[in-house]
């Protein structure tokens, strides 16, 4: 049987959804590696702090939509919903996150890169977050979100914010949180709807969805090819287990094009697509280490 302070921890996990922040610092890892491509306290640090503001966000997210976590099969034994944390701790503890998050991103980094990081927080609590309540569509300017980690990671290590590594770094992400978004439709679309979110379940047929997601995922492919093609990986090894990869993938999600594979569970193309982002980061750093 757990004690109190165990079943408190999990309950501050499952708040800060750690299991999908740590990604996020990964690719925030990734951006500073590319850049300086030594492992250094600042390095883990950086890391840290993109983490804590992950965290942090994550947590307000839920303070934010808390009502309708309530209404929803998928979140409503969420620790809000429930009661297992109240508001204002979650609150406190957002803040603390928030706050140390930006230090350590400002003081191992420097202040344009704490600066990137506040802005991706408030564009993902002040503009995504409410944007899901009036358009189906809130997905495309919420991924900006997913692209901006691996610039606070570049820019903190000494990199500019319009250098061309990380713009088509930042475009690949973005380009990649999209799928991301119709698998997660494709599973929940009816429970977004009755929570009285919209949801594109409502104006497209799940054959469009597959074909929508499928689509995406090709555009996500060709923009990790761009990072051959614009020399952002050098590597002959690494760009051919990158094409690899990206063949691999496409034939996996082909199904998808099928109207007989339409109740194929999104589960398993979710974690296919995760893994593919995270060969990418591994690339990127290995075509680093071996140039």
């Amino acid at each position: 049987m757990k004690s109190n302070s165990e079943n408190r921890l999990i309950d501050y996990i499952q708040l800060s959804k750690l299991q999908i922040m740590l990604p996020v610092s990964l690719t925030g890892f990734t951006g500073f590696f590319i850049y300086n491509p030594v492992i250094s306290a600042n390095l883990i640090i950086v890391s840290i702090g993109i983490l804590l503001l992950a965290v942090s966000s994550s947590a307000l997210n839920q303070i934010q939509e808390v009502d309708l976590d309530r209404k929803m099969n998928r979140t409503h034994l969420r620790p809000l919903p429930e009661g297992r944390i109240r508001k204002s701790n979650a609150f406190i503890f957002t803040i603390i996150t928030l706050i140390v998050g930006t230090l350590l991103i400002y003081h191992y980094g420097n202040l344009l890169a704490a600066l990137i990081g506040l802005f991706t927080m408030l564009w993902y609590n002040g503009v995504y977050t409410y944007s899901k309540r009036i358009t189906a569509f809130a997905v495309v300017p919420g991924a900006l979100t997913g692209a901006l980690p691996p610039l606070i990671g570049w820019v903190a290590a000494g990199g500019g914010a319009m250098d061309k590594p990380i713009i088509f770094i930042e475009f690949l992400f973005f380009m990649g949180q999209i799928p991301h978004f119709w698998l997660l439709i494709l599973k929940y679309g009816k429970e977004y709807s009755e929570a009285g979110i919209p949801s594109l379940t409502d104006t497209f047929s799940k054959e469009q969805i597959n074909w929508l997601t499928f689509i995406w995922l090709v555009i996500s492919v060709v923009a990790a090819l761009f990072l051959c093609y614009f020399e952002v990986i050098r590597s002959s090894l690494v760009i051919m287990i990158l094409l690899a990869g990206s063949v691999y993938i496409i034939y996996r999600f082909s199904p998808l094009l099928k109207t007989s594979m339409v109740n194929k569970p999104a589960r398993e193309y979710s974690i296919l697509l995760n893994l593919y982002f995270l060969l990418i980061m591994i690339l990127l750093i290995a075509d680093r280490i071996l140039r």
